[in-house]
């Protein structure tokens, strides 16, 4: 295999962050998940190939995973809710790794992420003592609920915490160390928060103050209101580098201006329909509903604002229509009796509609276009009800081409927020030798064969129906009787 150029400290830094994921999608024990994330990552850095693009990188502490609430309900089918390790060179540098959010993991989604209508006052979160500028400097209770497990996760060899570790590592450093703290999507408010929290404990674990500690955030959103972006600014200053895709949706989050273009990132090529910009407001809502706890404060407002974004392209040929199959078993996993309730359908008409459903959903390979489904759906249901049938018609019609709409913005959004950053970092040469690795690995029996496919997996866009499924619960809440006699979908509601 050919190896071009070498990465430079801010690739490495990404490719480092990006490795913290590994064990993403997977389900097992608490000891399961760290074993196969070691696994990787020793595999990873170890391999003299992987060394021709990056340094001599080595784990000196962890992976730690940790599974929190929904996602530690069976201890034998656990899913990761945050994972991180460090890793350190030769030459003196250190990278605290931050993973992203894991599409299975439920209370990633719903807590971590989205839990951003509270907020928390940063000072509650640090020592007494330190200067934080009052009571305005508030992050949302999701970043601060998700920094309090990545600081309270042990390592299984040791016992330790992330502070123990670097107590022990720099209590008394001879030599100045630069400290990277870096993670990407959920990983990169998490990891710009957990850089500014180590910097103003720095007198706790590296009294010598020898370490300097930076932070190099990627996709991530928004973690707190303009006061925490003015305070992480004026104490990070230039040491925080921030990377994002001006046509990822994610970064545009929390920031009300920012919300509002969401549904118009990918015009005229997709344009958003009613259902995409209700989520967009239902997310605004979210956003104007959490500042306004601390109106001192300001809106929610992104780290370092003026950084200018990296150069997204929309992909056109890298997403395809879903099929009908797809799209009906997303309406199932959201849950079609919720669905078919918003829209006032019930009775014999539900269950038909459920019934003639479930036939296209026995073959998930069913290449069938929606415009084929709705055509066969109306000669079922005009044979049923005859002429009655027409206003059901157009309401399925109308909600499905929203769902549509709605789960291909989502496929792009996947595309643009994962599988073009490795492009756009010019870390994509990696790719093919890290899932060559992995395959090796495999082959050995050291991992079991769903990792054959891992950075395939990771980076599909596809992605974007699961996370439709996991907005499930937003799109019920906005398929209201006014938001459906708004767009066509209220005749049977009078």
């Amino acid at each position: 295999m050919k190896i071009s150029s070498r990465f430079n400290f801010v690739q490495q830094v990404f490719a480092l962050n990006m490795f913290s994921n590994l064990a993403s999608d997977k389900k097992g024990t608490d000891h399961e998940l760290t074993h196969d994330l070691n696994t990787l990552l020793q595999a990873l850095l170890a391999n003299a190939d992987m060394q021709k693009f990056m340094d001599n990188w080595v784990v000196v502490w962890g992976p730690v995973v940790g599974s929190y609430g929904m996602d530690a309900k069976n201890p034998k089918r656990e899913v990761v809710t945050n994972a991180m390790y460090v890793a350190a060179n030769d030459k003196g540098q250190y990278v605290v790794a931050v993973s992203a959010t894991n599409p299975v993991s439920k209370y990633g989604w719903l807590v971590e992420d989205f839990d951003v209508r509270t907020m928390v006052a940063w000072k509650e979160l640090l020592e007494p003592g330190i200067q934080t500028e009052g009571e305005t400097v508030c992050i949302s209770n999701g970043t601060a609920v998700g920094l309090q497990h990545l600081l309270t996760l042990r390592d299984q060899t040791t016992g330790t915490t992330l502070i123990d570790y670097l107590k022990f590592t720099f209590a008394q450093t001879p030599h100045p160390v630069t400290l990277a703290v870096s993670g990407h999507s959920l990983g990169g408010a998490q990891s710009s928060v957990l850089a500014l929290y180590l910097d103003q404990t720095l007198h706790m674990w590296n009294p010598d103050r020898k370490v300097v500690v930076s932070a190099m955030p990627t996709a991530g959103a928004s973690p707190g209101n303009k006061a925490f972006s003015d305070h992480h600014s004026y104490v990070m200053g230039t040491r925080t580098l921030r990377f994002w895709n001006k046509l990822d949706p994610v970064p545009h989050g929390w920031e009300p201006n920012m919300v509002e273009q969401v549904p118009f990132l990918y015009y005229p090529y997709l344009q958003p329909g009613a259902l995409l910009k209700g989520i967009a407001a239902g997310a605004l809502s979210q956003s104007l509903i959490g500042s306004a706890s601390v109106p001192n404060g300001g809106y929610y407002t992104q780290l370092q604002p003026q950084t200018p974004p990296l150069p997204g392209q929309v992909g056109i040929t890298q997403t395809r229509a879903f099929s009908a199959a797809e799209i009906v078993q997303a309406i199932f996993d959201i849950g079609i009796d919720e669905v078919l309730q918003a829209l006032k359908i019930t009775g014999e008409a539900a269950q038909l509609i459920k019934a003639q459903l479930n036939v296209y959903i026995e073959d998930i390979a069913n290449e069938q276009t929606l415009d084929e489904l709705l055509d066969e759906l109306e000669a079922y249901i005009i044979g049923k009800y005859g002429a009655e049938g027409r206003a059901l018609i157009q309401i399925l019609e109308v909600l499905f081409l929203e769902i549509e709409n709605v789960a291909l913005f989502l496929a792009q959004l996947a595309l643009q927020h994962v599988t073009y950053y490795p492009d756009l970092m010019g870390t994509a040469n990696m790719h093919a030798l890290s899932q060559a690795i992995i395959n090796n690995l495999v082959n050995a029996g050291a991992l079991d064969d769903s990792y054959t496919n891992r950075m395939d997996t990771m980076f599909d866009p596809r992605r974007g129906l699961n996370l439709f499924v996991k907005l499930g619960e937003m799109i019920l809440k906005i398929l209201t009787p006014d938001f459906l006699k708004a767009n066509g979908m209220g005749q049977l509601l009078s």
